[in-house]
């Protein structure tokens, strides 16, 4: 056996264990609790607006709907400050809202509403692996009760190279909810990511949620984009003092 197959092989062993102990956990999960019938769409907006060197913006807007996009399930929007403190760990300290009529208010009897105050580190590990731990301070407010939630989330993302630009991606992320002393919530995405060009990426594939005894299957689509207009404004305005 040559060394370029020798290491081939270990990459494909790397992958295929990685990508068996993901769908293992995710479909470990979902086999638990009762399915939802109707295929879901989740689509985001991603941006990473840079301030500096060091320092960006990020901002992310979600909107989920259920049964075939017939109905919404909620709409989120996040953002805050991000410290990048290497080329492998970041730091985020930010806030974000959710709204379950995010369109129209219509039925205010069904109306929820949550604010969020988040903390949130991020880690790469070799080129294939990154870890996302993220603390979530939570208000929530609805028709019958409001009331505060403290929930630990930990996401595992694996990408593999397939071609030139192109991604395969798995992530798996388990919620733990404090309030209720265990894990109420799983997310659990394969896929593929398509780098458009330098600074813009684009993110489809499968999109498993399990929450309670509610499992919604979706399509995940994902436009990340990244931009340095905040950073060339400061920039100049710092030339223009001096």
């Amino acid at each position: 056996m040559t060394i370029k197959t020798k290491i081939h092989t270990k990459k494909l062993l790397t992958f295929s264990i990685v990508f068996l102990a993901f769908l293992f956990t995710g479909m470990t999960l979902l086999a638990q609790e009762d399915k939802k019938i109707g295929l879901g769409t989740w689509m985001v907006l991603s941006t990473e607006n840079q301030l500096s060197e060091t320092w960006s913006l990020p901002v992310v807007a979600i909107l989920s709907q259920e049964d075939f996009g017939s109905q919404t399930e909620f709409g989120f929007l996040r953002t805050g400050l991000t410290f990048k403190n290497s080329t492998h760990s970041d730091f985020t300290l930010g806030f974000a809202f959710v709204d379950n009529q995010p369109l129209n208010h219509y039925e205010f009897e069904d109306l929820t509403t949550q604010f969020w105050v988040y903390e949130q580190a991020t880690l790469k590990t070799g080129q294939k692996l990154m870890h996302r731990l993220r603390l979530e301070n939570r208000w929530i407010n609805n028709p019958s009760e409001n009331y505060f939630n403290l929930r630990l989330r930990y996401r595992l993302e694996f990408k593999q190279l397939l071609t030139k630009n192109l991604f395969l991606k798995c992530t798996n992320e388990p919620f733990f909810n404090f309030n209720q002393g265990r894990i109420d919530q799983n997310r659990f995405f394969l896929g593929f990511n398509k780098t458009i060009a330098r600074d813009v990426s684009f993110e489809i594939g499968y999109f498993n949620t399990i929450v309670g005894n509610k499992g919604i299957n979706r399509i995940r689509v994902v436009l990340h984009l990244k931009t340095t207009f905040f950073q060339e404004v400061l920039n100049d305005t710092m030339v223009s003092r001096n």
